[in-house]
């Protein structure tokens, strides 16, 4: 009778090995989340081996040994299968199939300037000829009102003998009226108009950030401009300058100290959510949560 030999037991994934610990601790993934202070997807997403949802490499070796240790798994082993795993190239996907990049004709641009050039031409006729007909026609109206201007003006000289003395009493106060009109109309002239204010930028803000352990950093100025993306290393010393206010993720907060203008500033407790934090340097320099 010969021994027939066991088969070796099928390797289990990460994420395997994670539920595992966790159902022999008679837990639910919302109690585990709980007692862990993480959201439901974290867990989810661990136990599935769906690390690709959990951001940095940095934020899943945080949260792979922190669960691990919880649910009674060697969290150091399962920090070291990741990284091994992660080393390996993915497998090259064959359905996607190169395609040659069509290049744009510039024939297909000829037509449409054409057709542009001639409209603008043709616009420009029409309106040539237009204020050439406006011009013809408005010249005779000009002449005869000239005409019968100067045929009004003897008869309008030559007033009546008897008249003259009163209207010569009357033009005193009806010409005192008109005369204030120059004087204001010179000082509103005079009066010099508002400059308008031009807004001053920010001044630059000098954001020192000193690691006592490894921490994923992210800094983004006023404009969205990314200043830092990166992991920092332990012991290092990272020195930035921004236009303010200054947004700022870290993933291992606890690691960081943060210094603003030379002066030491505390992480908001608001702005902190488990290992991470996410907070904004106002321009006064002070620090609060990011919206």
């Amino acid at each position: 009778m010969s021994d027939t030999a066991a088969p070796a037991p099928t390797p289990r994934s990460i994420g395997e090995r994670l539920r595992a610990g966790r159902e022999r601790a008679g837990l639910s993934v919302a109690a585990a989340a709980e007692k862990l202070h993480l959201d439901i997807k974290v867990i989810e997403a661990l136990e599935a081996d769906r690390f690709s949802e959990l951001g940095a490499s940095v934020y899943v070796r945080g949260h792979l040994r922190r669960y691990a240790d919880f649910v009674g798994e060697p969290g150091i082993e399962m920090v070291s299968s990741y990284s091994a795993r992660e080393a390996k190239p993915p497998p090259p996907d064959l359905t996607q199939v190169p395609h040659a990049e069509r290049r744009a004709d510039p024939r297909r641009l000829i037509n449409p300037l054409v057709g542009l050039g001639c409209a603008l031409v043709l616009a420009l006729a029409i309106w040539w000829v237009l204020a050439g007909s406006r011009a013809g026609s408005s010249a005779p109206g000009a002449d005869a009102a000239s005409t019968d201007t100067a045929a009004a003006t003897p008869a309008a000289q030559a007033p009546a003998p008897a008249a003259q003395a009163p209207v010569q009493v009357a033009s005193a106060p009806v010409n005192s009226a008109p005369a204030a009109t120059p004087k204001m109309t010179q000082a509103a002239a005079t009066t010099p108009a508002s400059a308008p204010v031009e807004e001053r930028p920010a001044r630059p803000t000098t954001l020192r950030l000193e690691l006592s352990n490894e921490s994923w950093v992210e800094v983004y100025d006023s404009r969205g401009e990314r200043l830092f993306y990166d992991v920092a290393s332990a012991g290092s010393v990272q020195s930035i300058e921004g236009r303010p206010p200054l947004r700022v993720v870290l993933g291992n907060a606890a690691a960081v100290a943060v210094q603003v203008d030379g002066q030491a500033r505390a992480i908001p407790a608001n702005a902190v959510n488990g290992e991470g934090a996410r907070f904004v340097v106002n321009r006064s320099g002070s620090l609060s949560r990011a919206r």
